[in-house]
């Protein structure tokens, strides 16, 4: 706050921590997401799409236990297992490996490190699975941000079919995919890719079952609202990892994020 609350700058991430689990804990905020509301006035404003993405999933959870698999291990923070919604459940976090990641304590939360594309988990085994912006880096330069292994150095942009049609295998039949992209206008770095309207409709015919919902949020001057796909067609992603320079009134990361919930 000190440095003018610049996305990515010292402190970000805890801001970030401290206003999610504050949205998580507001039952009107938390209503609106699970209702396809519009979100209140000056909604995350500064903050990456993390603030709209977590909470849509939480929203829609069920508040059943059972298993449930994290797909990339976006949930894996304490402020986020200890949430209600996810804390009632068993939680096998499946991700590439061990760079970065903080094995956090608890009876209830397994760690599996190997490629979503290539599971070794048995069929028909989880009642829901999440998949936070995981599904982007899929097939493409991992090597930079998630593993130190030069074998995950790819372009293989279409690869996050392969993951869809492994979530789907491992779901009992009627389980649920909640996942979430960045979205707007087509584009491929190395390390991830932005969907377009098309790439959703791939995810959503690879896996084969009913769409329950599909939602679309874009960041707006004045913070995060509700749009439709239409609306958020042209939005682009502004990769700090190469170059980009904050401004006030454009998004920290994804300028759009697609938020889907199939069901098997």
């Amino acid at each position: 706050m000190a440095r003018g609350q610049r996305p990515w700058s010292a402190g970000y991430g805890s801001f970030r921590e401290r206003y999610v689990t504050g949205v998580l804990a507001n039952p009107e905020d938390m209503k609106a997401f699970r209702d396809g509301r519009p979100l209140r006035a000056n909604f995350g404003v500064g903050l990456d799409e993390r603030v709209i993405e977590y909470p849509w999933v939480l929203s829609r959870l069920s508040d059943k236990g059972g298993l449930l698999l994290d797909a990339g291990s976006a949930l894996n923070h304490r402020y986020v297992l200890s949430n209600p919604q996810v804390a009632r459940k068993r939680v096998v976090v499946y991700t590439l490996s061990p760079k970065g990641e903080e094995m956090l304590p608890g009876e209830d939360v397994s760690y599996l490190f190997g490629d979503l594309r290539e599971t070794i988990l048995r069929d028909s085994t989880f009642e829901e699975v999440v998949c936070i912006s995981t599904l982007e880096h899929i097939g493409l330069d991992n090597s930079r941000f998630y593993t130190v292994s030069s074998e995950y150095r790819q372009a293989n942009e279409r690869d996050f079919l392969l993951a869809v049609r492994e979530m789907r295998r491992v779901l009992v039949p009627g389980g649920h995919l909640l996942l979430t992209v960045p979205y707007g206008r087509a584009r491929l770095l190395d390390w991830l890719q932005v969907f377009d309207r098309g790439k959703v409709h791939e995810i959503i015919e690879e896996f084969g079952g009913s769409v329950l919902r599909e939602a679309y949020y874009r960041y707006y001057e004045r913070g995060w609202q509700q749009a439709s796909y239409a609306e958020c067609s042209d939005c682009e992603y502004n990769d700090v990892h190469a170059g980009f320079q904050y401004r006030s009134g454009v998004a920290a990361a994804a300028s759009a994020v697609a938020c889907i919930e199939l069901v098997k």
